[in-house]
């Protein structure tokens, strides 16, 4: 990454005149390895935007596994995924959250380059379970990491830059995904797997030499708190991340579950439907989110944490309205397309909300001994949905009333709201407040 550019994402993280006191502790080792963070999130975005939208697809029109019986195969993945992330949580709070990362690379490279070289089903799942156990090491550890790298005033900010770095190689990468896949070309999908899979190796590297030796790659800080409790069951007896939990799985499962298959399946089937059209909305995803991620970010940073979760959630539920309006019947395909289009936008918006919120908590609530474990558990919410979010959206738009998929989601969606709303009133009001 150029160093004009890596010089703009400091000044936005760390504006001068701004910010006082703990900000001055953050040394030159830590400022490092949280710049190779966001130059490996940005080159395997490039690579994961290539193929995020078409997982449910590839496997029904190229290695010809039945809409219902994907849905099952992700589920299976998901299950092996959130055994994953216990062990992860174990294993990090063990050994270190940097080295726990690069090994999830490495598994999440060789997974996505089985499913590339994948030529039936089983192979495919194959790949796919390697992929998803390999994501349930990734991200955890490199949530836990942002709290060695960067002071608690900046962690909001932080965890938004991030989410919207990844975005821009997401959009970069589905916008490629646009004018090249194909499902009249087998071959484009083959090719666009074999680049993901490079792409998270070049992240893998990219952790392994600027992480070492950084706070956070081994956990040496947490050996004088070998005394105290540990184990998920001290971590379950937190109320306050139980209830955080619940809300986050309700829009994982209404939510980014949906938009990773089921959506592009969905859309596959309304007149204005097709792969050029599942690219552009997840282009216009990611663009949503670039766009908007800092600035909303800045403009909600006195507002209780609760509130933004509830906005992602309405958002959300916005964002399938739009798509079951997109398949009425009668419409002409270039209004569906842009409808279809533009639902994924909004979504993009909702998930503003989201990304300064999600990790924030959990890490504001976690001690340090325990952090790999909260945030593995927070991460577990992610294959939770798996299992029940395309399994469900398979049975549904595999029926013979496909729309009534769009209810389902859309409802499940005004619950999570609800439920956010709930949560404001659990919360301590220091995790509450996202300036803090």
């Amino acid at each position: 990454m150029p160093p004009r550019i890596l010089d703009a994402l400091r000044a936005a993280l760390f504006p001068l005149g701004r910010v006082r006191g703990p900000v001055s502790t953050l040394n030159t080792a830590d400022l490092r390895a949280f710049r190779a963070t966001l130059l490996g999130t940005l080159v395997t975005s490039v690579g994961l935007g290539l193929t995020l939208p078409f997982t449910f697809v590839y496997f029904d029109h190229v290695l010809g596994l039945a809409l219902p019986v994907v849905g099952f195969v992700v589920a299976g993945a998901a299950v092996l995924a959130l055994g994953a992330t216990a062990a992860g949580g174990v294993i990090a709070d063990r050994i270190g959250l940097g080295r726990v990362a690069v090994l999830g690379l490495v598994l999440q490279a060789g997974g996505t380059t089985l499913l590339a070289l994948a030529r039936e089903p089983v192979a495919g799942a194959a790949g796919l379970a390697v992929l998803s156990m390999g994501n349930a090491f990734v991200w955890p550890s490199l949530n836990g990491l942002v709290t060695h790298q960067v002071p608690a005033e900046r962690r909001s900010r932080a965890f938004a830059v991030r989410f919207g770095l990844m975005n821009v190689g997401l959009g970069a990468g589905s916008l490629t995904a646009a004018t090249t896949v194909s499902v009249a070309r087998p071959g484009s999908f083959h090719v666009v797997y074999l680049l993901d899979g490079a792409s998270t190796a070049v992240f893998a590297l990219i952790l392994f030499v600027g992480l070492r030796n950084t706070a956070g790659w081994t956990a040496h800080a947490h050996r004088t708190r070998e005394a105290a409790p540990t184990g998920y069951r001290t971590v379950l007896r937190d109320g306050h991340f139980v209830a955080h939990l619940v809300v986050l799985l309700a829009l994982a499962i209404f939510g980014s579950s949906q938009t990773e298959g089921p959506w592009a399946a969905f859309v596959a089937l309304t007149p204005g439907g097709s792969t050029r059209v599942i690219g552009l909305g997840f282009a216009a995803n990611t663009a949503a989110i670039v766009v908007f991620q800092l600035p909303v970010e800045r403009w909600t940073r006195g507002l209780r944490r609760s509130r933004l979760l509830a906005s992602c959630a309405l958002s959300g539920a916005l964002a399938w309205v739009l798509t079951g309006i997109a398949s009425l019947p009668g419409l002409p395909a270039t209004v569906a397309g842009t409808l279809l289009v533009s639902a994924l936008g909004v979504f993009g918006v909702g998930e503003t909300f989201l990304s300064p919120v999600i990790n924030a908590v959990p890490n504001a609530l976690a001690p340090d001994h325990l952090r790999g474990r909260y945030n593995a558990l927070n991460s577990a919410t992610y294959p939770v949905s798996k299992f029940i979010g395309p399994p469900l959206a398979g049975v549904l738009i595999g029926s013979g009333t496909p729309n009534s998929w769009v209810g389902v989601v859309t409802i499940g969606m005004l619950v999570a709201a609800g439920g956010a709303v709930l949560l404001g009133r659990r919360l301590p009001l220091s995790v509450e407040l996202s300036g803090r």
